[in-house]
C-alpha cells in the first residue's frame, strides 16, 4: 500500500525534467560556462579553472503564475480565505502541452585552457532537474463532476524528475588557413544517481447514461519507473558514490566567421542517455473498477446492502500495482541553438538565436541580443526571448574581471522585480580563475 502512496503523490504533485536552456548565457563567449550550449565557443582567456564556484538554478512554469493562484482566493462564510476551485477552473486557460519545470547545476570542477589552435577542458557537474507536463482534465472533474455518457480523462501527466553527474572531456580547434572555423565537441560520462520517469498515467472515469444506470466505470492504464528511490530515502552515502547507472552524452558545435561583422554559430546538445540498472523499481497498473450503485434488500423499508471494506477492496485490486526490476534507459533532453552575430562596432555586436528542445514533443523559441565588451575585462549582454508561451522574458548577463572573473548572468531580469507575476525565472553566478 505505502508504493501506491508514493506512486500517486509522484503522478499528481512531483515536478519532472528536463532540459534548461540559458540564451543569454549563450551570448557570453568569456566565460568558459558559454561552452554548455557550444563547446566550439573559444572564451577569452588562455586559462580558466572553477571550483565549485558556478551554480545555475531555475523554475518555469507555462501554465499559470503565482500571483494568478492567489488572485482566485477569496474569503469564505466562516473568514477562512480558501483557493476558490470554480474560479479557477473558469480563469485558468491552458493549451495542452503546459509543464512546470525545476532544476539546478553546480560546476564542481572545471578546467579550460589553450595550446595553440586547439583548446581542451575538463568538467565535473551536477545536475538535478525535474518536469511535469500537465493538463486540467483531472481539476475540471473535480469542480463541474463528470455528465453522463462521456468519459473523463484524470491522468495524461507526464514526468520525468533526475539526479545524475557529468564527468566531460571537451576540445575545440581553429580551421582554415585564416581560423575562421571552429568545431567543437564534449563528450560525457553521466552517472545516475535517481530518476523517476513516467511513461504511461492514463486514468479514464466513464460515467453510464440513464439506460445503463449510471454506472461508473474507471480504468487505469500506468507505467511508472523509477531508480535509486530506496537508497536516497535511506541517506546512504552509497547513493553519491554509486556508478552503476551509467551513461553516454555528446555536444557538437561549430562557429565560423563569414565576414569580419558576420558570424555564425550552430551547436546539438546533450545527444545520449543513461541506463539505469541499480535499485530499479518499475510500477504497472492495468486495471478496471465498475460501481453500479448500492444494493437494497428492501427499498421501502431502507434496507440496504452495503459494505465499504468490499468497495475499497475492489479498488485496491483494479489499480494494484505490480512490480518488477528490469532496466531501462532515458535519453538526455536534446538542446540545438543556431544563432548569428553581427559586429555593429569594434566591441559591439547584435545577435539573434533559434532554440528548440526536444522533451516530450518539440519546443522551440527565439533570442534576440545585444553584447558589449571592454577588452578582457568586462562583457555585458542584453537579451529578449520568446519561449514557452511567455514573452516579457529580458535577460541581462555581466562578466566582470580577469584573475577572478565574477559574473551573473539571467534571463528574466524582470522576475527579479516581480517574480510572482513571472512565468520563468533563471539565474546563473559564481566566479572562475581566469588568465
Amino acid at each position: 500500500m505505502k508504493h501506491i502512496y508514493l506512486i500517486a503523490a509522484a503522478l499528481l504533485l512531483s515536478v519532472s525534467a528536463f532540459a534548461q536552456q540559458e540564451f543569454t548565457l549563450h551570448t557570453l563567449d568569456h566565460l568558459f560556462q558559454a561552452s554548455h550550449t557550444n563547446p566550439a565557443i573559444v572564451p577569452r582567456n588562455k586559462v580558466s579553472l572553477t571550483l565549485a564556484s558556478s551554480v545555475q538554478a531555475n523554475v518555469k512554469n507555462t501554465g499559470f503564475t503565482y500571483n494568478f493562484l492567489t488572485s482566485q482566493i477569496n474569503t469564505d462564510e466562516s473568514g477562512q480565505r480558501v483557493l476558490d476551485l470554480g474560479s479557477l477552473v473558469e480563469n485558468l486557460e491552458l493549451r495542452g502541452d503546459d509543464f512546470l519545470h525545476a532544476g539546478a547545476s553546480v560546476d564542481l570542477f572545471a578546467l579550460s585552457f589553450k595550446a595553440g589552435k586547439n583548446r581542451f577542458s575538463l568538467n565535473v557537474t551536477e545536475h538535478a532537474q525535474a518536469r511535469l507536463n500537465y493538463n486540467d482534465g483531472l481539476l475540471n472533474t473535480l469542480v463541474q463532476g463528470n455528465d453522463p455518457g462521456t468519459v473523463s480523462k484524470l491522468g495524461g501527466y507526464k514526468m520525468n524528475a533526475m539526479h545524475y553527474r557529468e564527468a566531460g572531456i571537451g576540445f575545440n580547434r581553429k580551421l582554415l588557413e585564416d581560423e575562421t572555423l571552429v568545431i567543437g565537441g564534449r563528450i560525457k560520462a553521466l552517472f545516475g544517481m535517481a530518476n523517476v520517469n513516467t511513461l504511461r498515467s492514463d486514468i479514464n472515469l466513464h460515467t453510464g447514461t440513464e439506460a445503463e444506470m449510471y454506472e461508473i466505470t474507471a480504468t487505469s492504464d500506468i507505467l511508472v519507473r523509477t531508480a535509486g528511490a530506496d537508497m536516497l530515502q535511506n541517506g546512504d552515502l552509497e547513493y553519491l558514490l554509486n556508478t552503476n547507472n551509467q551513461g553516454l552524452g555528446i555536444d557538437l558545435g561549430a562557429t565560423f566567421e563569414y565576414t569580419n561583422a558576420l558570424k555564425f554559430s550552430a551547436s546539438v546538445i546533450n545527444l545520449g542517455a543513461i541506463q539505469w540498472r541499480e535499485g530499479v523499481t518499475n510500477y504497472t497498473s492495468n486495471g478496471e473498477f465498475t460501481f453500479r450503485g448500492i444494493e437494497s434488500d428492501n427499498p421501502f423499508n431502507g434496507s440496504f446492502s452495503f459494505d465499504p471494506a468490499q468497495i475499497t477492496d475492489s479498488l485496491q485490486n483494479a489499480f494494484e500495482f505490480q512490480e518488477t526490476q528490469e532496466s531501462y534507459r532515458t535519453m538526455l533532453p536534446t538542446q540545438v541553438y543556431l544563432s548569428a552575430f553581427y559586429r555593429l562596432g569594434l566591441n559591439t555586436s547584435a545577435s539573434a538565436t533559434l532554440y528548440s528542445e526536444f522533451i516530450n514533443g518539440f519546443r522551440k523559441g527565439m533570442v534576440l541580443g545585444i553584447n558589449q565588451r571592454a577588452g578582457r575585462w568586462l562583457q555585458a549582454s542584453l537579451t529578449y526571448a520568446m519561449h514557452a508561451h511567455a514573452y516579457n522574458n529580458l535577460g541581462f548577463g555581466l562578466v566582470l574581471g580577469t584573475g577572478l572573473q565574477v559574473y551573473a548572468v539571467t534571463d528574466n531580469l524582470l522576475a527579479f522585480t516581480n517574480p510572482g507575476g513571472a512565468k520563468m525565472l533563471n539565474f546563473r553566478g559564481g566566479f572562475n580563475f581566469a588568465f
